[in-house]
């Protein structure tokens, strides 16, 4: 069902609103000034109104997961810290390292 909500409502009850969302498929729309600015609504009802865009989706919210990971992104950082001073492998490379591997 679809509900109005202010952003200042929202704002100030976010986790009851994302707990409504999330558990009772409530869907709302944001008003700021009287105006509608956006909508929410879980990923579960979005997906299921547009399910082509499932792995959209998905990868958003992979990509939202890697981002909030420390060691994720510190192992980002030292991966370019590597590439930046010479260290690494091309792709031929690698492959014939991994094929090495494989043998011993």
């Amino acid at each position: 069902m679809l509900k109005g909500v202010t952003a200042h409502a929202l704002r100030t009850d976010l986790g009851n609103i994302l707990g409504r969302l999330g558990h009772n498929n409530e869907r709302f729309v944001i008003f700021r000034r009287n105006s509608p600015v956006g909508i929410l609504l879980s990923i579960q009802d979005y997906v299921k109104e547009h399910p082509d865009e499932y792995y959209d989706v998905q990868d958003l919210v992979d990509t939202l997961m890697e981002q909030m990971d420390p060691d994720f992104q510190a192992s980002l950082r030292r991966s370019a810290r590597e590439i930046r001073r010479g260290r690494y492998l091309t792709h031929a490379e690698l492959k014939l390292a991994l094929r090495n591997e494989k043998f011993r």
